[in-house]
This record gives C-alpha cells, structure tokens and sequence, in this order.
C-alpha cells in the first residue's frame, strides 16, 4: 500500500496552483469560478502534496467533450467520493499531483471549502493545530488517515465566524 506522507509547506504549490488552473478553466468549461483550497493553499501548513482544486459549476452534469478534454490534460476520473461532486485526479499515483473537485456553485461544499481555507489563513494557532493533528493521524492510523478523520476539528472551524 502506498501511504502519503506529509511535507512541510512547499511555497511552489500556489504556483501550481496558477499554471493548472487556466487549463481546467478552459476543459471544465463552462465554469463560475476556480480556487485552490485544502491544505496545500494555506502557506506553512503540512500537507500530502497534493494541489486541491475546486472547480464551481452551475450543474454537475458534463458533457463528453468536457471528459474527453480532462483526459487530455492527463486527468482521470476519481468518483463523487460519496458526495455531489466530480472529482478528477492527476499524477501516477497516491499522492496525487492534483484533486480537482468539480462542485455546484455556491453550494455548501463550495462555501466550506472557502470558509475553512480562509480562517486558516487568518488563524496561524489553527494551522499548527491542524497540522498537528495530521502528524498524530498518520503515526496512529498506519501512515494513512482520512477526511473523515479530520472531521472533528474541520467541523470546529466550519462552525466559527467567517
């Protein structure tokens, strides 16, 4: 099994970050908006390096041409993850490259995924904790930890003040 490690934030992410998105912009088309979130868009926090994407749409339904051009971008389709989503990864293996998670504008995984990003970054204590957290996962779990892991203390932060 191959387990992800963590890696100390890595400022080239965001930078990633800015080189990918324009062409997702471009396959997912049309879109709403685009942001990098997750753990590796909140600088000095500890991540698997994986560059999260979220990518809104006004409807989840996607047209053939819009799967063939995610193909063509070396993306392959990773499931809804038991939620309304599409999620679309790239790379050779775990950890990905890049998650790309295709969700409905303005829904509510839109605003918790820019909610959560925006009061780590407003909260450094928070980042320390969350990374914190991450490390006792993955020594606790076999090297290997889940959302639903992390649920607890994503919770306590989706239910502060923006």
């Amino acid at each position: 099994m191959l387990t992800p490690k963590l890696s100390a934030y890595d400022p080239s992410w965001p930078g990633g970050y800015e080189r990918e998105a324009p062409k997702l912009a471009e396959a997912l088309a049309p879109i709403v908006a685009i942001e990098h979130v997750g753990s590796t868009s909140v600088p000095g926090l500890v991540a698997k390096p994986t560059i999260d994407i979220a990518v809104a749409v006004e409807t989840l339904t996607l047209d053939a041409a819009v799967w063939r051009r995610m193909e063509a971008l070396g993306y392959s389709y990773g499931g809804d993850h038991g939620l309304r989503q599409h999620v679309f990864r790239k790379g050779a293996s775990v950890p990905w490259r890049f998650l790309v998670h295709v969700i409905e504008h303005d829904g509510q995984m839109w605003r918790d995924y820019l909610h959560f990003r925006e009061h780590l970054r407003a909260h450094p204590d928070d980042v320390r904790r969350y990374g914190d957290l991450k490390k006792v996962l993955l020594k606790t779990r076999d090297d290997w930890y889940h959302g639903i892991d992390k649920a607890e203390f994503i919770e306590s932060v989706l239910q502060s003040p923006a």
